[in-house]
């Protein structure tokens, strides 16, 4: 890998970590047009890209997560989404690699949550005045049907919230929020997996897919929530069920 294509791998990142278009199919299809063929040390260098757009998450969103952690009951509704994490991580491991090439699939299966989702229409009296607990653990459920390659973990997490019943945004800062456990959880379980971190890759080259990560993330994640603000995902459903087709050419 040339330092070019790391710092495109991290733009490619930071882009798509936080809109609903599954970054990590984005960086399978961009590796493959770049000719980069997979090894141990790729799956180091996605990991630093993506505690760079951790990190761009905390910076955005650091006084609601401190909110969070002052909160035993929000503290509750986190645990209580990630719950359904475990026995997923096991159960779909398997599947994560038999699946590999059908993520252009999954992807237009993202679209087509996010088009349920932005057709749905919600009036003010139907918005829940705090999470209900039935409709974190549905959430929690969502995410977990994103270790699947193609399902976008910020969309099926945004879509199954509006589907519940919560307004675009609320649903966004509780998706991102619950991101940075499930980050963390991951880079540790994928390190204490493989007994080291850095693998055979230069550290410059995770240096500088950290760092174009974070900034083009601050960007992504800010980008996100104005729409959000403004209207609703419907454009990204139309990306995901293209960029799905054109994924399932190109990854068979």
């Amino acid at each position: 890998m040339t330092s070019l294509q790391a710092l495109l791998l991290g733009i490619i990142q930071g882009i798509t970590e936080f809109l609903p278009v599954s970054s990590s199919t984005h960086l399978a299809l961009a590796k493959r047009l770049m000719g980069i063929e997979g090894s141990e040390s790729l799956l180091y260098f996605d990991l630093v890209c993506h505690l760079g757009t951790l990190l761009a998450l905390l910076f955005v969103l650091w006084k609601d997560a401190l909110r969070a952690l002052s909160q035993v009951r929000s503290i509750a509704l986190f645990a209580l989404a990630l719950l359904p994490l475990i026995p997923a991580y096991f159960l779909l491991k398997p599947l994560r690699v038999y699946l590999a090439s059908d993520a252009g699939l999954f992807l237009i299966c993202t679209s087509l949550l996010l088009f349920i989702a932005s057709s749905k229409h919600i009036s003010a009296k139907e918005l829940p005045a705090k999470p209900k607990w039935r409709d974190v653990l549905c959430i929690g459920i969502a995410q977990s049907m994103a270790l699947l390659p193609g399902m976008s973990r910020s969309g099926t997490t945004i879509a199954a919230a509006r589907i519940l019943g919560w307004e675009w945004t609320q649903a966004a800062r509780f998706s991102f929020l619950l991101a940075i456990p499930t980050i963390l959880g991951g880079a540790a379980i994928e390190t204490l997996r493989s007994g080291s971190f850095s693998g055979n890759l230069p550290l410059g080259l995770c240096a500088i897919g950290f760092v174009s990560s974070f900034a083009i993330g601050l960007g992504s994640l800010r980008l996100l929530l104005w729409i959000l603000e403004k209207g609703s995902l419907r454009p990204f459903a139309w990306y995901c069920l293209i960029a799905g087709l054109f994924a399932m050419i190109l990854l068979k």
